[in-house]
């Protein structure tokens, strides 16, 4: 045997018998044995939970079914279980199926508002211990609702109601800055970092649950009960305590920079309407010690573009566009601000994190606020802001034709 070949066998015989030591697909579960569930709902019950699971039906969206044809059935089943423990709803879920659940694909949980109000830390960690979920699916509250409801509803645009409030909140979050995209490991990490609180995007039945479960709900223009979204929940660690509105939920994502495009208006001098677009924004936060101290110090730098002129207002002159960013400025240092006050007065909840921040700065001077404020040291921090806005466009053209329209 020449030593190449030894060398060979050296090689490739602890391969061999390490592959003996492997288990093989001892686990494995065949996709007709799993039951998808898209969306988790969770709402209390007089003893214990009600978990609902919205579980997607293959035969009705594959792109043939047996005939041929695409499928038209209703897309998903939704099974509700009266449970003392989230996971024997998982146990229970096969006295009526012949399929196993299977959390891999979960695309949103929702919470029943009753049951958010009480706390949600010991009803997640089945979920946050379980290896199946991927902990990437956003985490909403059912505002003035239940879970239940919400997941009965059917969707016409996208066949799947998971999947519509997965992406409407996923879209919405960026294009608007009126609700807040929380995953449930972020919800999970917010609970356990001092100096910081979650916060959730509420959602709400537009309707007739009972008539939204129909498939008629989906084959109308106008469909009798919808889906949307509507306030976010703010939580003193992890119980509800409130709802804030749009204006406050705006100001919360520019001071956490969390927007990505905003769109308000002015007035010009005649009255008419001027509409600018926040096309990017950013957000720096400092943290600095005046006379021992913590101070926040906002900074906001955003591109902006006019999107409509109303009136016959004309954007011809360098100072004209420098009087519109300065006053796009003045607004979003306001809606920072107002945000501030207004939760704080409200809540006297820090869901900014500038506990946080002031803690990841100096641990110590974090403890010394904490003894020295409590639970009230938001509402005497001071906090320093400033906004720098540049419009780079007013579209196509320089003035409105308003003007030049003839009697």
């Amino acid at each position: 045997m020449t030593s190449r070949i030894k060398r060979a066998v050296a090689v490739c015989l602890p391969l061999l018998l390490v592959s003996l030591l492997l288990s093989g697909c001892w686990e494995r579960k065949e996709l007709n044995e799993l039951a998808f569930v898209l969306a988790l709902g969770l709402d209390k019950a007089e003893n214990g939970y009600n978990v609902t699971m919205q579980v997607v039906i293959p035969s009705s969206i594959s792109s043939q079914n047996a005939g041929g044809t695409g499928g038209s059935g209703v897309p998903v089943v939704v099974y509700n279980f009266t449970v003392p423990t989230v996971y024997e709803s998982l146990r229970k879920f096969n006295l009526i199926s012949s399929r196993s659940p299977y959390l891999g694909h979960i695309r949103v949980l929702v919470i029943g508002e009753e049951l958010a109000r009480e706390g949600v830390g010991e009803t997640l960690d089945v979920i946050k211990r379980s290896r199946e979920p991927r902990m990437d699916f956003y985490v909403m509250v059912a505002r003035k609702t239940t879970a239940e409801n919400v997941l009965k509803v059917l969707t016409p645009l996208d066949r799947l109601p998971a999947t519509k409030l997965f992406s409407s909140l996923d879209k919405s979050y960026r294009i608007s800055s009126k609700t807040v995209a929380v995953t449930l490991d972020q919800f999970i990490e917010d609970l356990l970092l001092q100096g910081e609180s979650p916060v959730l995007t509420g959602v709400e039945v537009e309707g007739d649950p009972e008539a939204g479960s129909e498939k008629s709900n989906v084959e109308q223009t106008d469909p009798r009960t919808k889906l949307h979204y509507e306030s976010v929940a703010v939580f003193r660690k992890d119980k509800l305590v409130g709802w804030i509105d749009d204006n406050l939920t705006v100001g919360f994502n520019y001071v956490t920079d969390n927007v990505t495009k905003n769109t308000g208006h002015f007035k010009d001098e005649t009255g008419s309407l001027i509409i600018i677009e926040a096309l990017t924004s950013a957000t720096s936060r400092k943290v600095k010690f005046i006379d021992g101290e913590p101070h926040i110090f906002l900074s906001v730098e955003t591109l902006s573009n006019v999107e409509e002129v109303e009136g016959a207002d004309k954007l011809d002159t360098e100072a004209k566009i420098r009087s519109l960013e300065e006053k796009t400025e003045a607004r979003t240092v306001k809606r920072m601000k107002d945000a501030v006050e207004g939760i704080s007065k409200q809540f006297n909840v820090d869901i900014f994190g500038f506990g946080q921040s002031i803690y990841r700065k100096s641990p110590k001077a974090w403890q010394r606020l904490k003894e020295q404020k409590g639970e009230d040291y938001l509402r005497t921090l001071p906090i320093h802001y400033e906004a720098s806005v540049t419009i780079n466009r007013i579209g196509t053209i320089d003035n409105s034709f308003l003007d030049e329209i003839k009697e």
